[in-house]
């Protein structure tokens, strides 16, 4: 398992940009749910705002609802 480190948040755009497939993840009563997300958008770059499109037929769309959290896993090994 790949171990998390800090990444500076003014590079996010370079991560993002080349359109990687993002995993967005939410989490509510112990419930977990990971959504494979590839369409989004960088609509701000210091701090990074990313803009993404959840549907509301889903589980991911009831928790973020809820929680009002995700969390975004961005791989991209050519920027790591």
């Amino acid at each position: 398992m790949a171990r998390k480190r800090e990444f500076p948040l003014a590079q996010v755009y370079d991560l993002l940009e080349p359109g990687p497939v993002v995993l967005f993840s939410t989490a509510h009563a112990g419930r977990f749910n990971v959504m494979p997300m590839s369409w989004h958008v960088m609509m701000e770059f210091v701090p990074p705002l990313v803009g993404c499109v959840v549907g509301s037929s889903n589980f991911t769309f009831e928790v973020l609802g809820r929680t009002g959290e995700c969390a975004l896993d961005i791989r991209n090994i050519e920027k790591l």
